[in-house]
């Protein structure tokens, strides 16, 4: 690390940050936040590292500062300096921190220097004011050495500009810089600058400091404002914010007696309300009814505002099952939705119809409606009340199999592989084959398996025809071929599901079936343990759990051979009757 004393130093400490209004009614200190100049961090901007160094700070001689540098007194109670030949910045925040035109800026700063900082020591001291970033008034202080300088751009150095630095002197001098801001810069935001090009408002014409002199020590850096010209928008607000009956919209500016102008903008040019204030107590008010979502804009002598939004209600959710309306399902999709407040109008767009669905939405703001799909891929566009706030869904309409792309099965068993064949399709080597389910979206969520047409992730050649294969859970699916691994719908999407192998009745092996009379007796294989449920009917139609008559439950089986059933027929009997014969649950 270099030596303090031998490399161009700016060093800066700092007072307690003004929060409160000063002394005189007619001026207001503005924050200045000291971290900022403190650590180099947080509220400084430019790149002070790309300036050649780094900021080193301390309490009384902290980080190697000691009291030799100051004639054994600190004449400050913090001391911290940086290495870097650049600038430093640090923007307000808050309250404050925009330029007001007409009004009147006024940076101050205690200047000085140490016993290490003697005659033979150029160096100078830079203040500026910056309105987003860039510079908008500056001014520079030397040191004695350039007491008797001349400056290229006319006459000399003023004294109140010159600092002395000998062994004898570190006593404090106040620098001061000005601003009156013109209304061009109104609104921007205001920053300290600290070092800097002194060409700005002083050209030396010899003997200039080198780009790396702009260093000095500095304490109890304050920015006050001229309070009495200040116009300025304390409050605005909206007696409601939603859109429908009339709504008022008022305010209060404070310090009206300087007010030239009060507009209120809609987006579509200011317009002056100043008719609509009181010049006394700063309050007014106006009644307004869009009809749709609008910012309202209040601003005060060109430059200190507030926004109020009415809002043509809010979208809690906007959502759907199925993002595939199926050929099994007519091609249909159903969506729903919620929104605040009930009882306004509302429209879903598919992209070419407004559909009005305020008649499908109850009064808890909840909706529903069924929507039959024409395109392959659509997206519903949900709007409340003509309002900025809108949701989307999209979805897709599936296309089924074709001699182009098909699927070898629409359902299959767990285990089961599902194969995708194409034929005649541009067969680029980038296109790929991706697999969703059916509550998803390409492009919106990932596939859950997909292979380039070569069969993998890795790109090979031209396949205009092949297939292959995919193994998926239970579930939903459908599958699409995609051009040029984007996402364009080259063909598809086909639906396809995947179930649980059905379980498999035991086969019970009826031994005879004997009528005699008006009796008829059955006789099957039972096992040890078993209780068995007996179905009756006149035909083979139906379903026999479900439509045929229940003549025996839980009837225990005899044992590892044979059980029988006998039912007496009513008279006259049937011709014909059939038996069905299950294993009873309840068995063990």
């Amino acid at each position: 690390m270099k030596n303090p004393i031998q490399t161009s130093l700016f060093a800066i400490a700092l007072g307690a940050a003004c929060l409160t209004p000063a002394a005189s009614a007619s001026t207001v200190n503005l924050p200045v936040q000291n971290a900022g100049f403190d650590t180099a961090t947080g509220n400084l901007a430019d790149s002070w590292n790309s300036n050649g160094g780094s900021v080193r700070g301390g309490n009384e001689g902290g980080f190697g500062w000691t009291a030799s540098y100051f004639g054994g007194t600190f004449p400050t109670n913090n001391t911290f300096a940086t290495t870097f030949g650049g600038p430093i910045r640090q923007d307000l925040t808050g309250p404050g921190s925009t330029f007001v035109a007409g009004a009147t800026y006024t940076l101050k700063a205690d200047l000085f220097g140490s016993t290490n900082y003697k005659a033979g020591d150029s160096r100078m001291w830079t203040l500026a004011l910056t309105g987003d970033g860039v510079v908008v008034a500056q001014d520079q202080w030397f040191s004695d050495e350039f007491a008797s300088q001349k400056v290229s751009n006319g006459g000399a150095i003023p004294d109140n500009h010159i600092i002395t630095v000998n062994a004898s002197s570190t006593g404090l001098t106040t620098a001061t810089l000005t601003f009156t801001v013109p209304a061009e810069l109104a609104g921007q935001v205001i920053g300290i600058r600290l070092g800097g090009d002194a060409s700005a408002v002083y050209t030396l014409a010899s003997g200039s400091p080198a780009t790396d002199d702009y260093f000095g020590f500095m304490d109890n850096i304050s920015l006050v404002v001229s309070e009495e010209l200040i116009a300025a928008v304390d409050s605005f607000y909206a007696d409601d914010t939603f859109i429908g009956d009339p709504i008022t919209l008022s305010w209060r500016v404070v310090n009206p007696s300087v007010m030239n102008s009060l507009t209120l903008d809609s987006g579509s040019g200011e317009v002056s309300v100043l008719a609509a204030t009181n010049p006394t107590t700063g309050e007014g008010s106006i009644a307004v009814n869009p009809s749709a979502t609008t910012t309202y804009t209040l601003k005060a002598n060109g430059s200190s505002s507030k926004q109020v939004t009415i809002s043509g209600g809010e979208i809690s959710s906007f959502s759907t099952t199925s993002k595939l309306g199926t050929a099994a399902n007519n091609h249909q999709v159903t969506l729903n939705w919620q929104v605040y407040p009930p009882g306004l109008p509302i429209k879903i767009s598919d992209g070419t119809t407004d559909y009005n669905v305020a008649a499908d939405t109850d009064e808890s703001g909840s909706g529903t409606h069924t929507f039959s799909l024409t395109n392959t891929d659509t997206t519903f566009t949900l709007n409340q009340n003509n309002g900025s706030d809108t949701a989307t869904v999209r979805v897709l309409r599936e296309a089924g199999n074709s001699a182009a792309f098909s699927l070898n099965k629409a359902q299959l068993t767990v285990g089961e592989a599902v194969t995708a064949s194409w034929a005649g399709t541009g067969g680029d080597p980038n296109s790929w084959i991706g697999i969703y389910n059916t509550a998803q979206v390409p492009n919106t969520n990932q596939s859950l398996q997909w292979n380039y047409l070569s069969g993998s992730h890795t790109v090979s050649g031209s396949h205009p025809s092949g297939s292959m294969n995919f193994t998926l859970p239970v579930g939903n699916y459908y599958a699409v071929l995609f051009l040029d691994e984007e996402y364009t719908i080259e063909q598809g999407p086909i639906a396809f599901s995947v179930v649980e192998v059905p379980p498999v009745e035991p086969t019970i092996k009826v031994g005879s079936i004997t009528r005699t009379g008006n009796s008829v007796t059955v006789v099957w294989e039972s096992k040890a343990g078993q209780q068995y449920d007996i179905y009756a009917s006149e035909t083979m139609a139906g379903a026999p759990k479900t439509t045929w008559e229940h003549v025996g439950t839980g009837l225990p089986s005899n044992g590892d051979g044979t059980t029988s059933f006998t039912e007496t027929l009513p008279a006259p009997a049937p011709m014909r009757r059939f038996y069905k014969i299950y294993e009873s649950a309840t068995g063990q």
